[in-house]
């Protein structure tokens, strides 16, 4: 058997590469069999996994093992057949993805469990409109949460926090200033349901966003369902405490928070809006359908 190593080493701010050198150091001392691919600049995701599948020797039990933050694996998710299964070994910033499997952020531990080969089917994202397509293993999130992420994204905040490894306070300031410029805008969904004054918008298939914080408590990557959660702008006065009750994770009895739960969904808004895909920023164009669904994948965990 071999182990493919799919790496990026400048993720959670250079976290991905002290992994790397940990996880092949325990491969030389222990004799494991691997090869190692790193990407060196943005975008090589396609071209690497294309090389790693035309090597990889199924009776052989070759295993794809991919290294870096929920970003990395959201591309390569992209670029993946559907019946590979894959194995994952957190190293970004926010981590969330590992976070609700259970999976450890010690790369030889992680890869320990991969060892075991655990066969755990998930479901994450595929989403496609005009001008997006792709898969999310995360959540995607539009209007509020698009401009936090944005705004964190191109912060200095972000980086400082990251290298005292507190990269959720990065969100939490950043939210403090977009929610007295985010404006509300109108989104509906499935041609039946319409939100005219939605201000954070996101639909997940787990429960964590931006670095712990449970937006969805009850979503899971074991089920069909996906939850989207809409929250109607609101006096900013009320809007400190309904935070609070996002960060405590106690905010799904607040009548204040709406709660769709699918297994697809069809989104239009009505403006251009800041949206987030696994944490990285794009927009959406008004009247531009986002049509989301359920997608079947095999993790070995």
């Amino acid at each position: 058997m071999t182990y493919y190593l799919l790496a990026n080493p400048n993720s959670g701010h250079r976290r991905g590469h002290e992994k790397v050198l940990k996880l092949i150091a325990h491969f030389e001392a222990t004799g494991v069999q691997f090869r190692f691919f790193e990407t060196t600049a943005p975008n090589q995701e396609k071209a690497l996994i294309a090389e790693i599948l035309s090597l990889i020797d199924d009776h052989n039990k070759d295993q794809l093992i991919i290294i870096g933050g929920d970003g990395t694996l959201s591309l390569c998710m992209k670029y993946l057949p559907l019946n590979l299964s894959f194995s994952y070994i957190p190293a970004g910033s926010g981590n969330d993805f590992s976070r609700a499997l259970g999976i450890s952020l010690d790369p030889v531990e992680a890869f320990k469990s991969i060892q075991m080969h655990e066969a755990t089917e998930i479901y994450v994202l595929g989403y496609d409109s005009e001008h997006l397509h792709g898969f999310a293993i995360n959540n995607i999130g539009i209007g509020l949460d698009g401009a936090i992420i944005n705004e964190a994204n191109q912060s200095g905040s972000k980086k400082f926090f990251n290298r005292l490894h507190l990269g959720q306070l990065s969100y939490l300031f950043t939210t403090l200033s977009v929610i007295f410029k985010k404006k509300s805008f109108t989104v509906e969904i499935d041609n039946s349901i319409k939100f005219e004054n939605a201000f954070l918008f996101t639909m997940t298939k787990h429960p964590y966003f931006g670095g712990g914080i449970k937006i969805a408590p009850n979503a899971s990557n074991l089920n069909e369902e996906i939850e989207l959660i809409e929250v109607d702008r609101i006096p900013q006065r009320q809007f400190f405490g309904l935070l609070s009750k996002v960060v405590r994770g106690s905010h799904m009895t607040d009548p204040r928070i709406h709660q769709l739960v699918q297994k697809n969904f069809s989104v239009t808004v009505s403006s251009n809006q800041p949206i987030q895909i696994d944490g990285e920023p794009n927009s959406i164009s008004a009247d531009e359908v986002l049509h989301v669904w359920s997608e079947k994948r095999t993790i070995i965990k």
